[in-house]
């Protein structure tokens, strides 16, 4: 069984905001999107792993499951800078970005296609943009820099 997510641009967002990173770097800014910026389907870390809690039950219950793959995100996207004010509302700073050059390869718009994971999971993102923004920088604020071992 697969899970395939989208979840790794918040995460350097947090890291600019903490001042691990000067800048979040933005890459392409003339897409043909409402503000030109790609859109990507971002996905709460609970409803993730949510998301593979349900994939486990289906897959301890079902005989002769094979191999199955389930896409988990909200099913919508979000563009780049939507998330960035999105994080900057959590978080009530001003996060500096780079507007840089398209990469190649890069798509418009890619976010998941849910419908498979509601009617065989019965699994549906719960949290929004802001609830994501908002508990990861309540995590972030307490831990600028990750996990450390206690001393």
């Amino acid at each position: 069984m697969k899970v395939v997510t989208l979840v790794k641009i918040p995460s350097y967002i947090q890291q600019v905001v903490v001042g691990r990173l000067p800048e979040l770097n933005v890459y392409g800014h003339d897409y043909p999107t409402k503000d030109g910026s790609a859109i990507r389907d971002y996905i709460h870390v609970m409803d993730l792993a949510d998301g593979h809690i349900s994939a486990l039950r289906k897959l301890f219950i079902t005989k002769d499951i094979g191999c199955v793959a389930y896409n988990l995100g909200n099913g919508c996207g979000t563009s780049m800078l939507e998330m960035v004010s999105a994080f900057e509302k959590a978080s009530g700073k001003k996060i500096p970005i780079k507007l840089c050059p398209r990469r190649p390869g890069d798509a418009t718009a890619v976010y998941a296609s849910t419908e498979k994971a509601l009617k065989e999971l019965g699994w549906k993102a719960k949290y929004g943009t802001e609830e994501m923004c908002r508990d990861q920088w309540m995590w972030a604020s307490k831990n600028p820099h990750g996990y450390r071992p206690k001393p």
